[in-house]
């Protein structure tokens, strides 16, 4: 297996922890610390995000966007490798 390089480590740290982050940290938190789901007055639910589910969206996203980036510098920067004549 070859050695990672600087770019899959961002891909891999950096994208992945943000996606990691924004689903499984945060949602656990939601669940855990999150409240209740109370009923108003019209019988719909009242919910309230402990994290707004903008940032967390945002938190995501960025770790899409970076994944995203570095498959187009892959698809850009490598060369494939020289085919053998025989």
């Amino acid at each position: 297996m070859e050695q990672l390089t600087t770019a899959d480590k961002i891909a891999a740290y950096v994208g992945g922890g943000l996606v990691v982050l924004g689903v499984v940290v945060i949602g656990l938190l939601e669940m855990l610390l999150g409240s209740g789901h109370p009923v108003d007055s019209e019988g719909a639910i009242v919910h309230e995000a402990l994290v707004p589910l903008e940032i967390r969206s945002y938190i995501i996203l960025l770790g899409l966007v970076i994944w995203g980036g570095y498959a187009i510098y892959k698809l850009v920067a490598t060369t494939p490798p020289a085919e053998a004549s025989a």
